[in-house]
């Protein structure tokens, strides 16, 4: 018994991807078709780089409701700035912006030496306060998207390499080398095992020498990077910017890395459990879109798996330590 249980603790994941697949392709013959499922890809890049940013934070213990507000920000932020400075200037500006948001994040949370709960009422504080900002600079307006070629292309093009480079855009070669680098920094790296300690005992892991408060801070930095990164190409891919973009997706990327297999208690998961995460929930909203659910009833079903995918969690942890 316990063999199965270890089994189905392991590959639930992708047991739970494969059957969304049958059930996806039960209903609509071309699920399978390279157009839908590059399409799948392409629609995961953007939750894929805010999830694999936000999994080392869940990593080590804690919590950031503010991703969507971050991206909102800047968003608007890079938009704003092409009208003064060149495209990569821009670029640049707004990836900085987001390493400052993601580090105010984490000074607060490491001074006032909060736990889980504490960073997700402090992240849902400064939230409010990037979303106030975001909504103060603009009055409630979309910005007007960039005048560049170039920023066009980051979100909407494609490899220029014959038939296959259609299906392969820009937005996803960008996703591909950020999982790999956040993998190896996450999975080879002294940072890596630092959060993994952290997230599974923080006073334990300060008691050996490690100080815990300098990975939680680079993990939430590395956040405000990603979450700047999705705001790039999400502005490119809709040709504007919006106060209000990013809402949602702080919740959607906790959906996508829980399905993923990272546990919100800390100490436990990895970016490519991240990445696998992101892929299950862009597949459960094609099947649904598929099948022709509703907004409302989307919206349903994602807070029931979200609750499933916890308790299932909860209970493997329980497995885990009776064996």
């Amino acid at each position: 018994m316990k063999k199965y249980q270890r089994f189905l603790g392991r590959y639930a994941n992708l047991l739970l991807l494969a059957l969304l697949c049958l059930v996806a392709a039960a209903f609509s013959s071309s699920f399978f078709s390279a157009r839908n499922l590059s399409n799948i890809l392409k629609q995961s890049c953007i939750l894929g780089v805010l999830t694999i940013g936000l999994s080392n934070i869940l990593i080590s213990g804690h919590m950031d409701l503010s991703i969507g507000a971050q991206v909102s920000f800047t968003g608007l932020l890079v938009i704003a700035l092409q009208k003064e400075l060149p495209v990569g200037l821009a670029i640049l500006a707004a990836l900085l912006a987001g390493c400052f948001l993601g580090m105010l994040n984490g000074l607060v949370v490491v001074l006032f030496h909060a736990n889980s709960g504490g960073s997700l009422m402090i992240t849902y504080g400064t939230g409010l306060l990037f979303s106030a900002m975001s909504l103060i600079y603009t009055q409630g307006f979309t910005l007007e998207g960039s005048d560049s070629a170039f920023y066009e292309q980051i979100g909407i093009g494609t490899l220029p390499i014959g038939s296959v480079g259609r299906y392969i855009s820009y937005s996803m070669v960008i996703f591909v080398l950020l999982a790999l680098l956040l993998g190896v920094l996450e999975g080879r790296t002294i940072f890596g095992r630092a959060i993994h300690m952290t997230g599974y005992n923080e006073e334990c892991t300060r008691l050996s020498g490690i100080k815990p408060s300098r990975h939680i801070l680079a993990s939430y930095m590395i956040m405000g990077v990603m979450s700047a990164v999705a705001a790039i190409l999400l502005t490119s891919r809709v040709s504007g910017a919006n106060p209000t973009a990013g809402d949602g997706y702080e919740m959607d990327a906790i959906i996508a890395a829980v399905l993923g297999g990272i546990s919100l208690a800390g100490g436990k998961g990895s970016v490519p459990r991240a990445v696998l995460g992101v892929i299950t929930f862009q597949v459960l909203s094609n099947a649904m879109n598929l099948i022709g659910f509703g907004t409302y009833d989307q919206t349903i079903v994602k807070g029931v798996v979200l609750i499933l995918a916890i308790a299932f969690d909860t209970w493997n942890r329980k497995q885990l330590g009776k064996a």
